[in-house]
């Protein structure tokens, strides 16, 4: 029995994006400790600040603004609210702009390890990297990983990335053994 799907964009492993050719690897220390994430397009996406809780605020804002300077004409409320919605939008894209540049992952990552690349590029799927690859990605979207009953430690993302993006063969030993088929009667192979 093999209990490997192909798995929904939340199954996926959070270091491992799927491109048209191949995929792309990132080091997990990139958003280790931070409020980022990677997207599924590989975008670093904050996450401490919604876009929806951001937009409702601004609305919102922008109503209350316009019922103060008002003043019960629907002209002045409305030409108000027209006014402080862009302002409002404004002022919230500034903020994000300011806190991504002093919270940027990118560069503090740069400055933690000394090194420039933090994703590696595996443009053929049919290669030892894409295979390795691709048995991580079906790996992550297993019930048994998922549940932990495979790599409780969750060292795969790590193992991943020494793999591919450092070429560890010790990782490559290591990932591959977590992929082999199962031999208890409880696990399953991937």
């Amino acid at each position: 029995m093999n209990d490997t799907t192909t798995g929904a964009s939340g199954d996926r492993l959070p270091n491992l994006i799927r491109t048209t050719g191949g995929y792309r690897v990132y080091d997990p220390a990139l958003v280790a400790g931070t409020q980022y994430a990677i997207d599924d397009h590989g975008d670093l996406v904050y996450t401490r600040l919604p876009a929806g809780a951001a937009t409702g605020t601004v609305v919102i804002a922008s109503v209350v603004v316009a019922l103060w300077i008002g003043d019960d004409s629907w002209l002045w409320t409305s030409v108000a609210f027209l006014a402080a919605l862009p302002t409002g939008f404004a002022l919230a894209l500034a903020l994000l702009a300011l806190v991504h540049l002093a919270t940027n992952p990118a560069r503090a990552y740069r400055r933690r390890t000394g090194r420039g690349a933090f994703a590696v590029e595996v443009a053929d799927r049919d290669s030892e990297l894409g295979q390795l690859c691709r048995r991580a990605e079906r790996l992550a979207a297993s019930p048994s990983w998922t549940s932990k009953r495979v790599d409780p430690e969750r060292r795969l993302e790590t193992l991943l990335w020494r793999a591919v993006g450092e070429g560890d063969q010790v990782a490559v030993e290591e990932l591959t053994s977590l992929t082999e088929p199962a031999t208890g009667p409880d696990l399953q192979s991937v």
